[in-house]
């Protein structure tokens, strides 16, 4: 099929983002990022941008939900991920902020971190259907919850490493969740813009 023939036309999955981008991120941006934004703004962001992916989402078909859309990569998304669907987008953000929520409440409470940070291990594989709109709106609510009620020391000093970014202490995986989910609102919009440009260029055929 012919979108087999686009995902092998990129760069394998965990090939990571290109060297300058990856170092401007790492000992740049991301620690300016995480000195400029406290605890709780690092959640209102999260759940900010999930609203905004969730807006983008809820008015697609269930057919173009499902579209793979080639799209020119935002900052801080590798070259493997650029040709998904929207859908794959939100089942990839349920599981990547599911397993950071999980791993901050292990770092604050003291206990040994059991989720393992691996870029290949959540690249969504779709087939999800429209439920997954449903399904994100119940993760926001749920990380939301996890992130107010379950955590401990905030202030911990104990890290979890990712493999991008280093050791991260409980504060900076937060902000992390906040940029993860902003990243790839700006991939869902430009997946929304090439569902859109497709359809006009239908409707131009058509006349």
């Amino acid at each position: 099929p012919q979108h087999e023939d686009i995902q092998e036309s990129l760069e394998p999955p965990g090939a990571g983002l290109p060297a300058f981008q990856a170092l401007l991120l790492r000992y740049v941006l991301f620690p300016i990022y995480c000195r400029m934004t406290s605890w709780q703004r690092a959640l209102a962001t999260f759940q900010a941008e999930g609203d905004r992916v969730t807006a983008l989402a809820e008015p697609l078909s269930p057919e173009q939900l499902q579209k793979r859309v080639l799209v020119k990569a935002p900052l801080g998304i590798e070259d493997s991920s650029r040709y998904w669907s929207a859908e794959m987008v939100l089942e990839h953000l349920i599981e990547v902020g599911t397993l950071i929520a999980t791993g901050i409440v292990e770092l604050t409470q003291g206990e040994e971190v059991t989720v393992k940070a691996d870029v290949v291990d959540v690249k969504p594989k779709g087939g999800k259907g429209e439920g997954v709109i449903e399904d994100f709106q119940a993760f926001l609510l749920d990380y939301d919850r996890t992130l107010a009620e379950d955590v401990g020391d905030r202030k911990s000093r104990r890290t979890h490493p990712h493999p991008w970014f280093g050791e991260l202490r409980a504060h900076q995986w937060a902000c992390l969740g906040a940029l993860h989910q902003t990243i790839h609102r700006r991939q869902m919009e430009r997946i929304v813009a090439g569902l859109s440009g497709e359809v006009a260029k239908r409707v131009k055929v058509e006349k």
